[in-house]
């Protein structure tokens, strides 16, 4: 039965450990013995165990009337896969504690938007590319991501380029971004800050093209894709989520990220 691979390998993990120590044991004594930081469910581990006898990682040495009561050993290893995923998963995740999806993301490995954009920042070592469609200030708050205006001073210090892609700058929003260029200015950096505008209006006045992507972009190796941007109600009081990319896969998302750059209009 297929079950969430992240489940089933914590188990098949617990299982070839305990089984170190217990070269034979029933299927109830797996079952009532189960320990780990991963929440789990009794149908998950169950499942999980009757995949491995499927397998033929575990075998049933003494058949019981009572399946619980069969025991069975360890036939093979289980083939555990420790490498690092290509793809993560990013949640913001609504701090309030009734709708907190800690467990979620314990069971599932995903990563904090804070904690992703954090590792982004920190990994560009070229070029930062920020596509952000409201950035605001309020993302510094103590309850937020009080450290991104630090991460962003340490970049511009090893000369990174910083490329902010946003919208509706040169009609109303235009000081909402002001604070960054202050920031850059601070550490006489102002020349590492390039901010575009791409919001194209029609000859009529209507929207004909804008942007409402959410992208990181450390260099061409480390990416986020999703839906979280740099204001605070993204980051602690929205259900977010995204993905972390890492790889190759990365320079095609920096291709569409620099050719609306070049398209739109140039504030900073």
């Amino acid at each position: 039965m297929k079950i969430n691979p992240n489940i089933e390998s914590a188990v098949q993990k617990y299982i070839q450990e305990y089984m170190v120590v217990n070269a034979t044991c029933s299927i109830k004594e797996l079952i009532r013995n189960y320990q780990t930081t991963v929440p789990t469910t009794e149908a998950e581990l169950r499942n999980a165990i009757s995949n491995a006898l499927r397998t033929g990682n575990l075998q049933i040495i003494e058949k019981k009337p009572s399946w619980d009561e069969s025991k069975v050993r360890i036939l093979r290893p289980f083939l555990i896969n420790n490498s690092d995923d290509k793809i993560s998963i990013v949640i913001s995740r609504p701090r309030l504690k009734e709708l907190s999806l800690g467990g979620i993301e314990n069971r599932n490995k995903q990563i904090d938007s804070i904690d992703c954009f954090r590792e982004i920042i920190t990994s560009a070592n070229k070029i930062l590319r920020i596509c952000s469609p409201f950035i605001q200030k309020n993302v510094l708050s103590d309850d937020a991501f009080p450290d991104f205006k630090q991460l962003i001073i340490d970049a511009l210090e090893r000369n990174v380029e910083i490329r902010l892609l946003s919208r509706e700058l040169f009609q109303t929003r235009g000081d909402e971004v002001r604070w960054i260029i202050d920031i850059a200015e601070y550490v006489d950096k102002n020349e590492k800050l390039k901010i575009v505008d791409y919001h194209l209006l029609s000859e009529q006045g209507g929207i004909f093209s804008s942007t409402h992507a959410k992208l990181l972009i450390a260099d061409y190796d480390l990416a986020y894709v999703g839906s979280a941007e740099l204001r605070r109600n993204s980051l602690v009081a929205n259900f977010e989520v995204g993905c972390m990319l890492r790889g190759d896969i990365v320079v095609g998302i920096c291709e569409v990220f620099d050719s609306m750059f070049v398209q739109g209009r140039v504030w900073q």
